[in-house]
């Protein structure tokens, strides 16, 4: 029976793989150079420890968030030599490392999406995120912590700001000696309670202890509270009813200028992003080879509208655990003249500078299309660029962007609709 997941049958073959180097090391030849390297753990049983430990924790954490949440990203040596896997070569890099190339002391990403729940005063929702998780060499019997990263843009409406993405790439803490003996006062004592330390510090990490399952729940708790504290900012500019017409205006003025920000540049503060108003039209299905392509396309007016289009297309969560949800490219002219124009890999090296060349081809305005890309297993080598350009441009056929009969073909499309607010 063929998977359905087997980006996640390719966890489930990286932990089989560490387990058969726990029960016979002798199994696995190590290249000379790397037992040299400074970082190599010269103490077999240790290797061996840190291995089972590695392997207990993959599996803890397939079951707590799911199999297919799981994605394997990237493996390295403890030379610095990554894995290569067929496909590599002819298009670029693609997403799935092969779990084969494993060896004691490899360097390994993975991506996990997961589920944060936010409240706000009249309802109760969940946003997703995507991490990358990165394990330094014999992890975690190894000489740094883990790292974590951000990978989602946008969460719950708002574009992820560079201090929240600073505070997740430090989420893990090494307490030093002399720290040991320090008294902390009660408030830090009470927060020591929490999961894996206090909580405003991020997680302690210790050599030899796992700590995945801490970290990622902290990042949950520290968006969680990111999002309530970006949400209080959006009530408290939010106009009241009685203000004027022309003062809404003015504010929507504001904004429009405001809100075209990068997700991890310098703006202090992430602007709210409203829900799209428009509709998005969405393609049916392409797959190839256990590989599936789904393309959008919108009417946009202005750059602001980016990001909401992006939100409602992440708020479908199987969108949003795919390994590439928002390969993306707009374009679009203000009043004035001014053509606003950009692009995202979301991960697909150089595919979202292949949609916005699409773009320029079909010398198309006011407009942005997404491609969504679930990997199959199966590499896919070049063809997957023109997968995407043929979800990208039956995206834009059917929402009546190319070509005269645009009521017509916009009619058959498959429309996302509008959120209700």
């Amino acid at each position: 029976m063929e998977q359905d997941h087997v980006v996640s049958s390719s966890i489930s073959s990286l932990i089989a793989r560490i387990e058969a180097y726990t029960f016979d090391s002798a199994s696995f030849t190590i290249p000379g150079s790397s037992t040299r390297h400074e970082l190599w753990l010269q103490d077999e049983p240790q290797r061996i420890d840190s291995a089972t430990q590695l392997a207990e924790e993959l599996m803890a954490l397939q079951s707590i968030y799911t199999e297919e949440a799981i994605h394997l990203v990237k493996i390295a040596s403890i030379n610095g030599d990554s894995s290569m896997r067929l496909g590599q070569e002819e298009g670029g890099t693609e997403d799935v490392a092969d779990p084969n190339s494993w060896s004691p002391g490899s360097k390994i990403t993975l991506s996990i999406s997961t589920d944060v729940e936010i409240r706000s005063s009249t309802d109760q929702d969940v946003v997703p995120i995507r991490l990358a998780v990165t394990l330094a060499p014999f992890y975690p019997h190894s000489a740094r912590p883990p790292q974590l990263q951000l990978l989602s843009r946008y969460i719950g409406g708002f574009s992820v700001d560079s201090k929240l993405f600073g505070e997740i790439l430090r989420a893990f803490y090494q307490q030093s000696e002399e720290e040991k003996n320090i008294v902390i006062d009660a408030e830090d004592a009470t927060g020591s309670a929490w999961i894996g330390g206090i909580m405003h510090r991020g997680v302690k990490w210790s050599k030899g202890q796992v700590v995945l399952f801490e970290g990622i729940e902290w990042v949950k708790e520290k968006v969680m509270d990111w999002w309530n504290v970006k949400e209080a900012e959006r009530a408290k500019r939010a106009p009241t009813p009685t203000v004027a017409t022309t003062t809404n205006n003015a504010q929507d003025s504001v904004n429009t200028v405001t809100t075209f920000v990068e997700p991890h540049g310098s703006s202090p503060i992430s602007q709210p992003i409203p829900a799209f108003k428009r509709r998005v039209f969405q393609t049916e299905s392409i797959m190839e080879r256990k590989s599936e392509f789904i393309g959008y396309a919108a009417t946009i007016t202005c750059p602001d509208q980016v990001g909401s289009v992006l939100s409602l297309i992440l708020s479908d969560k199987r969108v949003a655990r795919a390994t590439h949800p928002i390969i993306n490219a707009w374009v679009c002219k203000d009043a004035n003249g001014v053509v606003y124009r950009d692009c995202d890999d979301d991960g697909e090296t150089a595919a979202g500078g292949r949609l916005a060349h699409l773009l320029s081809l079909l010398e198309l305005d006011n407009v942005i299309v997404v491609v969504t890309r679930w990997y199959g297993g199966v590499h896919l080598g070049a063809d997957r660029f023109k997968l995407i350009n043929r979800a990208a441009k039956e995206a834009l056929d059917l929402g009546g962007f190319v070509g005269k009969n645009k009521s017509e073909e916009g009619s058959k499309a498959k429309g996302m609709g509008k959120r209700s607010s």
